[in-house]
């Protein structure tokens, strides 16, 4: 299954079919924080290097601080498909269906968070208001795209 992958700050992604015998109606766009934080990850490690080696013991534990910071990179995303939207944060995830999203809550410049039918918001990691064209067209018309109403 190929999955288009969008970068933050790198433009809107294509949408591509999982499979090639599918309808075109089952794309797959794949939101993730950007891998440029990985660049902060290491030099977490490059700094913390010298205390924990020198101090040893439990100083070794410092090296926990890079390591949840580059989980929460790789692992955090948001993945929509016409049936489902599935978020994916560093210690769990939530998936719901297009049928339980009532709405959603925008902020300028920020992350979007679903409001489901039951009242619940969920934050949707790396989907930006940029990106609401892309989930209005993968979701069959079940959300609205708000860059083109008046």
């Amino acid at each position: 299954m190929s999955e288009t992958s969008s970068e933050a700050g790198q433009g809107a992604p294509e949408p591509t079919e999982t499979t090639a015998d599918q309808a075109d109606d089952r794309r797959t766009l794949t939101l993730r924080v950007t891998r440029v934080h990985l660049v902060f990850v290491a030099a977490l490690i490059m700094f913390v290097t010298p205390m924990a080696t020198m101090a040893g013991g439990p100083w070794l534990l410092l090296y926990l601080i890079p390591v949840a910071v580059g989980w929460w990179v790789l692992r955090t995303g948001t993945t929509v498909d016409a049936e489902r939207v599935r978020v994916r944060t560093a210690l769990g995830g939530t998936d719901f269906g297009w049928d339980q999203l009532a709405s959603l809550r925008l902020r300028k410049n920020r992350w979007v968070k679903a409001v489901l039918t039951s009242g619940k918001e969920i934050r949707l990691p790396a989907v930006r208001v940029s990106d609401l064209p892309d989930l209005a067209a993968i979701s069959g018309g079940r959300l609205t795209d708000p860059t083109t109403q008046g």
